[in-house]
């Protein structure tokens, strides 16, 4: 169960970011939290809906990520049986 939740979340992390000018007074006072290493929520009805965070933090969840794949990958190249040739692979998934 965790690894479906931690995939649900991955696939949002790694979707194209967009880039939103600072032409509001609240957009501007929220990057200026984000320098400081703050955190800004953003709420609709009192719902968190999204964050602006510091850069710092969208690199560290990203070498996480990064460093779980790796994790993931050694563990399977650990398991038991026979390689599948890359060859076969491509043209099973019709490449």
């Amino acid at each position: 169960m965790a690894s479906s939740r931690r995939a649900d979340t991955l696939v949002s992390m790694t979707e194209p970011a967009r880039d939103l000018p600072a032409d509001s007074p609240a957009v501007a006072a929220a990057i200026e939290h984000a320098r400081r290493g703050v955190i800004t929520h953003l709420t609709i009805g009192g719902e968190r809906v999204a964050a602006i965070v510091p850069e710092a933090v969208i690199k560290a969840l990203q070498d996480a990520e990064d460093a779980y794949d790796v994790a993931e990958a050694d563990a399977a190249m650990d398991e038991p049986g026979d390689s599948i040739p890359w060859e076969q692979v491509k043209v099973e998934l019709g490449l």
